[in-house]
């Protein structure tokens, strides 16, 4: 298994939460030489985080983890509620409650982990991300190279 890049942060749960996760998760990524992940995980980690600030208990802070390995980022929002996300039906006229379906959307894996009862109640809501899979063609599948003029020959 190839080593993993992992590192932790804590928020309280306020209004800012979701844009200091945003610009943290960015930033690691960026060091990472993740880049290619950081849209769709800004995105992500602002839906989750926003979700737990409406549910979480005032006093607990937010625990975000991020791990990356060669072939997945993997970002992990803890906080002190129990309640768990579900995606419900929303109207078109609805101003919330999208958050839960973008990440099953855009997410390669998403989930919610129950924290053990002898730990304080609460839970960690976690997705994936893949690394993109290099696209290899094989040489007996690309077109073949036309050698001299450009313009087809027309046949009579």
């Amino acid at each position: 298994m190839a080593e993993a890049l992992t590192a932790r942060f804590d928020l309280p749960a306020n209004a800012r939460a979701a844009g200091r996760a945003r610009r943290l998760v960015n930033e690691l990524l960026a060091t990472w030489g993740r880049e290619e992940d950081a849209e769709i995980a800004r995105l992500l980690v602002s839906e989750v985080v926003t979700n737990a600030v409406r549910y979480a208990r005032c006093n607990d802070p937010l625990h975000v983890q991020i791990v990356a390995q060669n072939d997945r980022v993997r970002i992990a929002v803890g906080d002190g509620s129990a309640m768990r996300p579900i995606l419900r039906t929303v109207c078109d006229d609805d101003e919330s409650g999208r958050g839960m379906h973008l990440v099953a959307a855009l997410a390669s894996e998403w989930g919610v982990i129950d924290k053990p009862a002898d730990d304080s109640p609460g839970k960690h809501v976690w997705f994936e991300l893949a690394a993109p899979v290099p696209v290899h063609i094989p040489l007996s599948a690309a077109p073949p190279a036309t050698i001299g003029s450009c313009q087809p020959e027309l046949l009579h």
